[in-house]
């Protein structure tokens, strides 16, 4: 008779419950639609509110992780799409940059030919290979003899001396640099023409040496060495490089200057080879060699 009674009561409970949740849901929704509610639906909503509050902390704190974690993965989602748009703008930039750098070279090399047409039948050419070791002694050309070009030919670029051509194929020339201590120079400087000497290539270094410089000459930092054109290989006052340190020689009769190329080996990337300014012959090439003029 307890258990029946003990039933009975909760089931009264719950009815009560569920009674007092449809009559606060109906004095919600009815009371919305109307500006005066009755005194009995004010104190019913009182009464409500806090049930309503706790529901409402409730469905918060549930729905909070879920919200939390969709937000994560949205944010990341965008994380990733913007990553991959500013990769695609890095590329896009070098791209141009890289262009404008050789947009630049091109626009040097077009306005030195276009200067020196009175002077030099200049055909500009690609480098397309270097030698591997880290000084540089030499550089292929995608220019060869179908182009005119031939053994000997002087190379230049706008900021200076280049080297010479040495070996020549049906399509690709090989340019020996003048950091080659095979190659001497002739040489002076470009405030003081009568100061003369002979510039060559100094081992394992991108540098160059101005040797046989006469005791009495006026030698000093940041003077410019250029070619003297004592010799038919190359044109005279083509720039060289600029005086870094002058040391005089143990015989105390000469100076010696280390010099540093105007022209950047490491960047080099287009040259100009001039055609019309050849020696006489192979021996005057030798000669020049041996006694330190071209």
């Amino acid at each position: 008779m307890r258990k029946v009674s003990g039933l009975f009561k909760n089931k009264v409970f719950w009815l009560g419950i569920i009674i007092l949740l449809i009559t606060f849901l109906l004095i919600r929704v009815t009371s919305s639609e109307r500006e005066n509610i009755t005194l009995v639906e004010k104190m019913l909503r009182d009464a409500y509110a806090p049930l309503q509050s706790s529901v409402t902390e409730m469905r918060d704190y549930f729905s909070g992780p879920r919200s939390i974690f969709n937000q994560k993965a949205e944010l990341n989602k965008k994380i990733n799409r913007l990553e991959d748009e500013v990769a695609r703008l890095d590329l896009e930039n070098q791209i141009l940059r890289e262009q404008a750098a050789e947009l630049k070279r091109l626009r040097a090399l077009v306005n030195f030919m276009d200067n020196n047409l009175d002077k030099y039948n200049l055909s500009a050419a690609r480098i397309i290979a270097r030698s591997p070791n880290n000084w540089l002694e030499t550089v292929i050309i995608d220019k060869g003899a179908s182009d005119g070009i031939k053994k000997n030919m002087p190379v230049i670029t706008p900021r200076g001396l280049v080297g010479r051509i040495g070996s020549v194929s049906e399509h690709t020339a090989q340019v020996n640099l003048i950091t080659d201590r095979e190659i001497a120079i002739g040489a002076t400087l470009q405030r003081s023409r009568s100061t003369s000497g002979i510039v060559e290539g100094m081992l394992e270094s991108n540098l160059l040496k101005m040797i046989n410089i006469p005791y009495y000459a006026s030698v000093e930092p940041n003077d410019v060495v250029v070619t003297s054109g004592l010799s038919r290989v190359f044109p005279p006052g083509i720039d060289i490089g600029v005086v870094h340190q002058v040391t005089e020689e143990p015989n105390g009769l000469l100076l010696s200057a280390t010099v540093v190329p105007t022209v950047n080996f490491d960047k080099l990337e287009e040259v100009l080879v001039i055609i019309d300014y050849i020696p006489a012959d192979d021996e005057l090439v030798q000669e020049g060699t041996m006694t330190g003029e071209e």
